[in-house]
């Protein structure tokens, strides 16, 4: 049985509210479909030739926005691979160092075989104290759902993942 009070009506609340961009979305995409496809070509464009070829390339235009904005909303983030978490030898190691200077110095052997290229304006491998990882490329620490992830748009309102 699910559970019921004030924080599930909450939660619901917020899960309808957070489809209204994605409605409002996909009411913009329907009104210029049949801007376009009714109004334009169908009734105004008199050649068939024309026609059939401002459909085509428009079809194929729309099929890929259609799919890719698809694949936006129902794509999860991905945290961070297995390999940059830290092992618990290089955690005491790395925790039992207090200059900043012999910690990177850990945090670089750690990382010499690893896919790091982003690094900080001095220099310095990126490493999350929160995580206890080292962080990849693109990656960075989300507050809201309190992990790395590896891309920061999954809280953008105008498509809809759930932190």
């Amino acid at each position: 049985m699910a559970p019921s009070g004030p924080r599930s009506i909450k939660r619901g609340c917020q899960r309808v509210l957070y489809w209204i961009p994605v409605l409002f979305i996909a009411l913009i995409v329907a009104w210029s479909y049949y801007a376009y496809v009714l109004q334009l070509c169908i009734e105004s464009i008199e050649d068939t030739g024309e026609k059939v070829v401002y459909l085509l390339v428009y079809h194929v235009i729309f099929i890929m926005f259609v799919w890719a904005y698809w694949q936006t909303i129902f794509t999860k983030p991905m945290n961070p691979l297995k390999e940059f978490q830290l092992s618990h030898s290089d955690k005491e190691l790395l925790e039992r160092e207090d200059r900043g200077q012999s910690q990177q110095e850990i945090l670089r052997r750690i990382a010499k075989d690893l896919p790091i290229y982003t690094r900080t304006n001095s220099g310095a491998i990126r490493f999350c104290d929160r995580c206890q990882l080292l962080k990849p490329d693109r990656c960075h620490h989300c507050s809201v759902c309190d992990k790395c992830i590896l891309k920061m748009d999954h809280h953008c309102p105008w498509y809809v993942l759930s932190p």
